[in-house]
């Protein structure tokens, strides 16, 4: 038996499924919104926010720990097919969200820069292979992932490189949003870019405050699944903050918004023209439609 007390064992992981449930249900009504509003997105896009199965998993982990195996604190440290799913699954959402928002800022550059993607692919090479080696490894051993001692760096390592994408992603974002700002020529389009930044500042903020309080939890408590309450969510983390960015095309004022959410930014300064006295916020983004640079009052 473990030295597990049954608040850092059962109590982490009923905690932290509930809080999936949640974040489920927040990506459900987010879905729905998305499909109904974006019928016209491509269709790879669509096909990247169903997180049920992961959340399938995890009630399905959380069944086997605290039902089936209920006393046996044991079953903490032996492998799961389920969990090392979900960790094998979370790894590719990340890699997929952080892809998708590293196009999105390459895009919003003006002279079209690859430092981002360049940072960026050999550390999402890392993630997978990191995670493909540790669940390869799990299976070999019978033990847990995150109780397997020879795992211990490559876990490790592997947290802090999800963190370090996000936070380098939101620092690229928010750099070439201030630059597009500084040329606004409209107070819409000013005002846009500017919740556009803080959008982008708190969205990189909770993946990677997330990752690294796996870690730290992983390392800081190695006798206890503390590390659940943070490492279970983050799948869901995930969809949900790309799922809120393109939905937040519906709170824009001015056209443009569809190409600076739909990762199809101008490469230059976009001047709307608006008439005097009206409302500028557009009620259906279903029409297809685009505003150029000639388009100035």
């Amino acid at each position: 038996m473990l030295p597990f007390s049954n608040d850092t064992t059962y109590g982490a992981y009923f905690i932290s499924t509930i809080f999936c449930a949640m974040l489920c249900g927040v990506s459900c009504m987010q879905t729905f919104s998305y499909f109904t509003r974006y019928v016209r997105d491509d269709r790879w896009l669509k096909s990247m926010y169903d997180e049920r199965l992961h959340t399938a998993l995890i009630v399905h982990g959380a069944y086997a720990y605290l039902v089936i195996h209920f006393g046996d604190s044991s079953i903490f440290k032996t492998v799961l097919p389920v969990s090392s799913v979900g960790f094998l699954l979370t790894a590719i959402v990340s890699v997929c969200v952080q892809g998708i928002f590293v196009v999105k800022a390459h895009r919003l550059s003006e002279t079209r820069s690859r430092m981002l993607p360049s940072l960026w692919i050999p550390l999402a090479l890392f993630e997978l292979v990191a995670a493909f080696y540790c669940v390869t490894k799990s299976f070999q051993s019978g033990n847990n992932v995150f109780f397997t001692a020879s795992l211990k760096g490559v876990v490790a390592s592997y947290l802090g490189v999800m963190a370090v994408v996000d936070i380098a992603i939101a620092i690229f974002l928010v750099k070439y949003l201030r630059m597009l700002h500084r040329q606004a020529m409209t107070f819409a389009l000013s005002d846009m870019i500017q919740r556009l930044i803080i959008f982008s500042v708190l969205s990189g903020i909770w993946t990677a405050l997330f990752a690294l309080l796996d870690m730290v939890s992983y390392l800081g408590f190695p006798d206890t699944a503390v590390h659940v309450l943070f490492d279970l969510p983050l799948c869901s983390l995930y969809c949900n903050t790309l799922l809120a960015s393109l939905n937040s095309r519906n709170n824009g004022s001015v056209a443009s918004i569809k190409s600076l959410s739909t990762f199809k930014a101008a490469s230059r300064p976009v001047v709307i023209s608006m008439e005097r006295g009206r409302d500028s916020k557009f009620s259906d983004d279903r029409e297809s439609f685009c505003i150029c640079d000639s388009d100035v009052v």
